[in-house]
Order: C-alpha cells, then sequence, then structure tokens
C-alpha cells in the first residue's frame, strides 16, 4: 500500500514541474521551431569542410588507382656468372615479355646490381629462356654465392593488377 502511494506522489511531483519530463517537451510546438531555427543558424562550415576533405581524399585514390604505374618483374634464382655477363634462366612463358635492352636487376649476396638485357634465347632441351645480362657497372661485379635476377616486363596500373586477381583482365 505504501508503495502506491509514493508512486502516486512521484507522478504528481512530476507532473507539476514547469518544465515537464523530456517526452513533454520534445512533443511540444515549439521544441521544432526551436530546431528549424538552430539549423537556420548552423553554417555547416566543419562539416562541409570534412565533405570536401574526404572527397578529394576519395578522388586522389580513384585517380590514384587507375593511373598509377607499378612495375612488375619477372624473377630467376638460376643465375650463372660467365666474365662480364650473367645468364639467367626465365620460363618459357616470358619469351614475349622480355627483350634486348630491356632494364634489370642482379642481386648479389644482397648488393644491386643495375644491369642490361643484351641478349635472349629459347633453350630447346629444357624449354627455358635464357636472358644474357650485361651489368652496368665500371667495376666488375664480386662473386656471389647466392645470385638473383629481376628484370622488369611491364608496368601497370593497381586497377589492372585487381582486374587480373580476379579473372576480369588479361595479361
Amino acid at each position: 500500500m505504501r508503495h502506491a502511494s509514493c508512486s502516486a506522489l512521484h507522478s504528481k511531483k512530476h507532473a507539476s514541474h514547469p518544465t515537464g519530463t523530456a517526452a513533454q517537451r520534445m512533443n511540444a510546438p515549439i521544441a521544432f521551431g526551436r530546431t528549424l531555427r538552430a539549423l537556420d543558424r548552423d553554417s555547416f562550415r566543419i562539416s562541409n569542410f570534412i565533405l570536401v576533405f574526404v572527397l578529394a581524399l576519395l578522388g586522389a585514390w580513384i585517380w590514384w588507382f587507375v593511373a598509377a604505374s607499378v612495375p612488375q618483374f619477372e624473377i630467376s634464382h638460376d643465375v650463372r656468372a660467365e666474365p662480364n655477363r650473367f645468364i639467367a634462366s626465365f620460363p618459357a612463358r616470358v619469351l614475349d615479355r622480355v627483350r634486348p635492352g630491356q632494364g634489370a636487376t642482379l642481386e648479389l649476396d644482397g648488393v644491386t646490381i643495375p644491369a642490361k638485357v643484351i641478349a635472349i634465347a629459347l633453350d630447346a632441351s629444357s624449354g627455358q629462356v635464357r636472358a644474357i645480362l650485361l651489368p652496368l657497372t665500371e667495376h666488375p661485379p664480386p662473386v656471389a654465392a647466392k645470385t638473383q635476377a629481376a628484370i622488369e616486363v611491364e608496368q601497370v596500373s593497381p586497377a589492372t593488377l585487381v582486374l587480373r586477381a580476379t579473372g576480369r583482365a588479361s595479361r
């Protein structure tokens, strides 16, 4: 019994409060007018600045995605050193992508040396493409235990790489 009288007293106290409850204040006709005036006074400068910044960032990313150039390399770990040149073996599929005059790099025990493809040939017995690489250094390259050759075969955009990965673009 005491519990019922307390809740009745509690509801009378809130009903007599001049501002009323939050629900009563929100349903009042003045609240909508205040909202419209507040929106009219707001200049949205910060919101507009953030929107323009995000759109510019998105535009720059899209431009990079379709216009940037990402080099693609064919790498060979089967490299033989000869006097003043290196012979690298590649799979037969690179025959149409590697040509004399193309830039290359040699990595000799972690040291990178620029090189140039001077000749290519298809080895019929192994089905491998042999590329003769000329190091572009004044001094002869050091003898190395671990040698790797990389030839840049093309430059493509990140969009092309994504399309290739999904199977929607050909090489």
